[in-house]
């Protein structure tokens, strides 16, 4: 679903009365509140509005009073342009009536004046929105404004209508058949008798007409072949409170009918190894395997997934099978509920708020129960559904606190070395409302402590100016211990696969980012923020149907015996495995940005190694540099492709390989990497503003825009801040940790530096640091 992030839309109460629909009561102990005075009226624009000569505006509605023409009163020119951007055929929108049903009222906020809830346009895609949950008519005199719902029509009978988005399961991983197909994105509503229907043309507007509940069409059947399918908008006399009362009292069904896009939908992720044993599509007749589904934005449902528990009571997953989304139940342990939170972290993609809504309450949550809403950085897959999210608590009266990156809101100004910057942040200037609403910025480095869930932040830019990684320490009650989840908050390339003048100081601290992680974090889980990265839906899926089978009805599972904290096939030291999974997805990543690999592999990239930039003073290297050691360093192994190999549980007896950059798969390389300050007179931790430097792989000068790197995890005023520096690829454990044994903490050495300041590693390995 679309909806317009232009402005806040969060009323005051004093606005004026309207009167066209509904009935019932406040669903509260309270005297119940006279609702036909207090909703606003809402309706679908069908005709562009139109500026009369005295400026008043007026705009064709199709409304559950029928067709009607609004007006507003005289505005100025600037009011008039503001009230227009509304109006677009298509657009589901809200107001308030003047003093007759087609008048009104304009807001103090002009841009107040007609809400949108919806909008459709000319788009051939579906939109959804569940009735109880998301996008809803605005608040008004202090009461939730009703209910509306959208998707494929997929039956109705005598005074309903069933509507959902298509997905349907029907067995499990393993193959297991469900007693019934599993529809956890459908619901059926009642009608009212006198509802209104229309017919909306979206290829011609003009030609929408009223019609009747008999004529509107349904969706053939559920199969994903069947690519036409009736999209429909519904309108209800009552508002969330009342769920259970409410009537449909308008119904807008769309032609051109809607498409699907005719491919199968699973449980995982698309093109998820485990689909690897189920043939092929009797459609296009290509391998399940390898078929790509449409893009999420187009087609949310091809990314829907069940929601799962984590830590019992405590931590839940609740995202697509595309971006995670995680929600913390935080218990103080008082005896005042008022000091407990429930925390939403991530928001997903736009148009897939429905899923994450119907998630949490498939879950036992209740969606308006989200104290805090936490974003990790500024793209539209991860912020998409935070207005809906903040309007949906709006409108029950609860706003909620949004919380995100002051560098990704509105820039970096200075780093903790008291260096000054003027870099912008990654939020797109249109996203206003966000930028508004948020309450709450980080503090990084520091445990925000809520009882029995803790929530570390750190700054790690690079994916985008403000990017975040969390550690999330979540006490199981099972067993009274707390386990910590480590989350990347910024993984993908997007836009770093060759330096440019914009994203040169970007690179470096990328890299620093996932290097500084796997120095000094140690966690005992990972909680991704892709299913790409670490592939927990797959986990969960895989633990299903492990706990499916009748021969394990007495040793059932959970998805902290699921997940693996140690790489299961990495080598052993003193019986511990080297590699924790957090430590291995973040080599993943960091090998794409650092290595030649890439450039080979993917024409698009333009590693570090072979393009820079390179730390300033060091374009050449640097030979036998003073430089001292700042802990006792640790072994890293080469990615491990086999992420999560549990054999307790079948499905993932041989860990779940993502094909995403592939070709890093290195499990026979180790590298060791080291907090360490290099005496050199040049590099300071950040690359200066207009620095200049010769790309070989670009075969050009960039001039860099400046920006912190290493000074963004340093202690304020460290001339050198501690760079996390790592040898040349070793070929045998047995070499790392032979220079691992040369390391000590405060020792001063010397070494060598590549021009991409690798520490070189000479024939006799124990000669690396000397």
């Amino acid at each position: 679903m679309r909806i317009s992030s232009t402005h806040s839309r969060w009323l005051p109460t004093a606005l004026a009365s309207a009167a066209i629909l509904g009935c019932g009561g406040s669903g509260s102990s309270e005297p119940p509140v006279d609702i036909t005075k207090s909703f606003r009226s809402a309706g679908v624009v069908y005709a562009a509005p139109t500026v009369g000569s005295d400026q008043s505006i007026s705009v064709q509605v199709l409304t559950a009073s029928g067709v009607q023409t609004l007006k507003t009163a005289p505005v100025d020119s600037a009011k008039a342009a503001t009230v227009q951007a509304a109006l677009v055929p298509g657009n589901l929108v809200d107001w308030v009536p003047g003093t007759d049903k087609n008048s009104v009222k304009v807001a103090s906020d002009a841009a107040a004046t007609f809400n949108v809830i919806l909008a459709k346009g000319s788009s051939s895609a579906a939109q959804f929105n569940l009735a109880k949950y998301g996008a809803s008519v605005t608040r008004n005199e202090n009461v939730p404004g009703p209910m509306v719902a959208a998707g494929w029509i997929y039956n109705k009978g005598a005074g309903t209508i069933t509507i959902g988005d298509g997905r349907i399961v029907t067995a499990d991983m393993a193959g297991r058949a469900y007693p019934a197909p599993i529809k956890r994105y459908e619901e059926t509503y009642n009608v009212s008798p006198d509802v209104k229907v229309f017919n909306v043309n979206t290829a011609n507007y003009a030609s929408s007409a009223a019609s009747d509940f008999a004529a509107i069409p349904v969706t053939a059947d559920y199969n994903y072949a069947t690519t036409s399918r009736q999209a429909a908008y519904l309108l209800f006399d009552n508002n969330y409170q009342n769920a259970d009362k409410a009537k449909v009292v308008a119904i807008w069904y769309f032609t051109p009918k809607s498409t699907a896009d005719g491919k199968p939908v699973w449980d995982v992720p698309t093109q998820s190894p485990l689909l690897a044993d189920k043939g092929n599509d009797p459609v296009s007749g290509q391998p399940f395997a390898t078929i790509n589904a449409t893009g999420v934005t187009q087609a949310p449902y091809t990314r829907s997934t069940e929601p799962f528990e984590i830590v019992k009571g405590t931590m839940y997953y609740v995202g697509d099978n595309e971006v995670a989304s995680y929600v913390l139940k935080a218990d103080m342990g008082t005896a005042d509920p008022s000091d407990d939170r429930v925390i939403k972290v991530d928001a997903g993609w736009p148009n897939s708020g429905y899923q994450y809504w119907k998630n949490m309450e498939l879950l036992g949550l209740d969606p308006r129960s989200v104290t805090d809403s936490w974003l990790t950085h500024a793209h539209g897959d991860h912020y998409g559904t935070i207005v809906e999210q903040v309007r949906m608590m709006d409108n029950a009266g609860k706003p909620v606190r949004l919380w995100g990156s002051k560098e990704d809101i509105i820039g970096i100004t200075s780093d903790l070395q008291g260096n000054a910057w003027n870099i912008a942040g990654t939020l797109p200037a249109s996203e206003t409302e966000i930028r508004a609403r948020t309450t709450n910025y980080y503090e990084f480095d520091k445990w925000y402590d809520y009882g029995n869930v803790q929530i570390k932040v750190i700054w790690s830019p690079g994916h985008t100016t403000g990017t975040t990684n969390m550690l999330f320490k979540v006490k199981n009650p099972t067993d009274g211990k707390f386990y910590t989840f480590g989350y990347h908050g910024g993984y993908g390339v997007n836009g770093m696969e060759a330096p440019t003048a914009a994203n040169g100081w970007r690179r470096l601290a990328w890299q620093h980012g996932f290097s500084y992680l796997q120095n000094t974090i140690d966690t005992d889980f990972v909680s991704p923020q892709h299913t790409n990265q670490f592939p927990i839906v797959e986990v969960y899926q895989a633990l299903k149907a492990y706990n499916r089978d009748p021969a394990n009805a007495g040793q059932q599972l959970t998805m902290l015996d699921a997940l693996r904290s140690r790489v299961f096939d990495s080598p052993q030291v003193n019986g511990v495995n080297v590699t924790t999974e957090f430590a291995n997805q973040l080599e993943k990543r960091r090998s794409v940005i650092t290595y030649a690999a890439s450039d080979a592999a993917n024409t698009r990239y333009k590693s570090i190694e072979t393009s820079g930039p390179f730390k300033p003073g060091r374009e050449t290297g640097l030979t036998n540099v003073t430089a001292k050691l700042l802990d006792g360093g640790k072994i890293v192994q080469g990615f491990v492709g086999a992420q999560n190999k549990n054999p307790r549980i079948p499905l993932l007896a041989n860990g779940i390989p993502n094909a995403t950059d592939g070709y890093t798969n290195d499990p026979a390389g180790f590298f060791v990497q080291v907090a360490i300050d290099v005496q050199d007179a040049a590099y300071k931790g950040f690359l200066p503003e207009g620095f200049t430097q010769f790309s070989p792989g670009m075969n050009a000068t960039i001039t860099y825009q400046g920006g912190p790197i290493e000074s963004t995890n340093a202690a304020k005023g460290t001339y050198h801040p501690p760079e996390y520096l790592r040898t040349q690829r070793l070929n045998s454990l047995a070499d790392a940790q032979a220079i691992l044994a040369s390391i000590a903490a405060g020792r001063t050495v010397t070494l060598s530096l590549t021009r991409d300041s690798q520490i070189v590693v000479p024939t006799d390995v124990t000669k690396t640091f000397r």
